[in-house]
This record gives C-alpha cells, structure tokens and sequence, in this order.
C-alpha cells in the first residue's frame, strides 16, 4: 500500500461514464472501485431481470426479500422523497416504461431518437405543491419490500449518487487519503483533495464535446448535475420526451433552464436536490437548499451561469 500514489481509472457502468481518482492507497483502487459499481449496479439497475430492483418492480405489489444494500437504498430514497417536499418522486418508473424509457438509455436512443422539429409536449401550467401521499412501498422485518401495485421503482433518481458516496467509503477504508468517485456527473469527494480543493468542471449541457462551461472548487462532499437536454428520447406518441418527469403530472416537465448542479454533503443528497429544486424552481427550493447547506447553480438556455 502506498500513500504518495495517484491512481486514475475510468470506465462505463450504469449506463454511463464513470471516473475515479484516488490518492494513495492500494495500487489497484481504481480496479476495487469499478469493481464496487458493478456489484451495486447488478442489485440496482432496472434493466437487469435478476437485480433486486427489476425483481420488485415486476412483483405487481407482492413482498419480494432484497439485499441490505438495496433495503438501505430504498430507504434512502423514501427520506429524501419526504425531506424535499414531494418534489423528489423516484417512485415514477410506471411512467418512465409507458414513456418507451424501457431498455438502457443507449437502447432508447437507437431505437426512438428524438426526430427534427419535435419538442417535449407543452401542457397546461400546473399549479401548486405536489400531492403529500404516504411513499407507495413497504417494508417488514424479513428483509421484504413491497411496492404498491401498479408503482415502478426508479434508481436512477438516486442510485448513481448513492453509489459514489458508497464507494467514495470504501476506498478511504481500503488505505486512500483521498478521493474523488464521479458515476456519470453524480460525484463525491473525500478526504485530502489535490491542492486546495478538487476543481469540478461545469460541462457545457448544449455540447459534451464543448469546453466546460464553468468550474466549482469542492474540498468535502457531493455534486450532482441534472439537465433535461441530456436523456431524450422519442415517445410512443411522436413527441420527444425526457427523464424528469413532474410529480403532479406524471409528465415530462416544463423546465427553463438547461443544466442545474448542486453541491451538498453528499453525493446521494446532492443527486436528489438537483431533480427537486429544478421542478420546484428558485423561490420553492430556497429552504430545501438551506436545510442541507446546499449550492444549486444553473446554466440558463442562454448559456450564462447563476446560482439559484
């Protein structure tokens, strides 16, 4: 083990592009961590039949037993629905399916890419707050979960998050003295940064082969970044459609800005605020930010940046 070492390593998972910088450490952390995210990603993803969540998803509202890191993550994300008003739904899968989001994204695309001249549906203004109903799952004390019938789980709310902050542990505990885990944007940071802080680019949400758009400066803790211009698609009905989807609707959102990045304590939290406060938008997400130390910054649809 080594505590002087840089170790860089990327790779694909979760259905996307994953990064991860350790300092110090073993020699192969990098390896460790894929490794890590595959094993969370072989109990999480939706689109895996044998995973836990695919299993309770298919289960029509009977008790299906998962492992404890997926009790953990459902519990996580029945908190984070709770704490963020209702605003963070991740209990929409139903309609992310009947949406055609029913293979990896990747698949989607080639198969329904969003045509020329076709745009999200504009529907009526929807007013108010998101209906407060009790989250449709249940849990008893054999490691059983139930989702209520008809209801689909969605992971990809919360589980990329969830992950870097996991494996983000996992490699301070294998001997790292620091650590930047990033799962597709989604990403935490632990232990002794770089130089002063870890520099985390702002990429540019009209053209991911575009410079950054900006940069934010992270010495401990989470970011997330989420953008309605990213996972499109065209649904059954012609129309393009994207993943975040408004709680009072079931619909994708109206949303006028092009990317929102959040920091927070941590990466699952980070994740989970950048859905909420862009459907809730500015004036609404002022207390959730404040209730976890949190810094939304959004990139306009003209290109400028300003924190929210």
């Amino acid at each position: 083990m080594s505590t002087s070492t840089r170790t860089e390593h990327r790779f694909r998972a979760m259905g996307t592009n994953c990064h991860v910088i350790v300092l110090g450490g073993p020699s192969d952390a990098g390896e460790r961590a894929e490794s890590w995210v595959h094993a969370l990603e072989s109990l999480w993803s939706r689109f895996i039949p044998t995973s836990d969540v695919a299993r309770l998803n298919a289960a029509a509202g009977e008790a299906v037993e998962v492992s404890e890191p997926t009790r953990a993550l459902l519990e996580l994300a029945v908190h984070a629905r709770t704490e963020m008003r209702g605003w963070f739904e991740p209990f929409m899968a139903h309609r992310l399916i009947e949406l055609g989001y029913d293979r990896t994204i990747d698949d989607v695309r080639v198969a329904s890419p969003p045509t020329m001249g076709t745009a999200v549906p504009e529907h009526e203004e929807t007013i108010g707050e998101p209906l407060r109903t009790p989250a449709p799952l249940q849990f008893d004390g054999d490691g059983r979960v139930a989702l209520g019938e008809g209801v689909a789980f969605d992971p990809g709310a919360i589980a990329k998050g969830h992950t870097a902050d996991l494996v983000a542990e996992e490699l301070m505990e294998a001997g790292a003295r620091g650590a930047l885990v990033n799962i597709g944007g989604d990403l935490r940071v632990v232990g002794d940064p770089e130089s002063d802080a870890w520099s985390i680019d702002i990429a540019n949400p009209f053209d991911d082969a575009s410079e950054p758009i900006g940069q934010i400066g992270l010495t401990e803790g989470g970011l997330a970044t989420s953008s309605p211009l990213r996972r499109r698609w065209q649904a059954p009905d012609g129309t393009a459609a994207h993943h975040i989807l408004d709680p009072r609707t079931g619909r994708p959102a109206r949303i006028d800005v092009a990317s929102l990045t959040v920091t927070a304590p941590d990466a699952a939290t980070a994740e989970a605020l950048a859905t909420a406060v862009m459907l809730a938008g500015p004036y609404r997400s002022k207390d959730m930010l404040a209730d976890y130390e949190a810094r939304a910054f959004a990139v306009l649809i003209d290109g400028t940046v300003t924190e929210v």
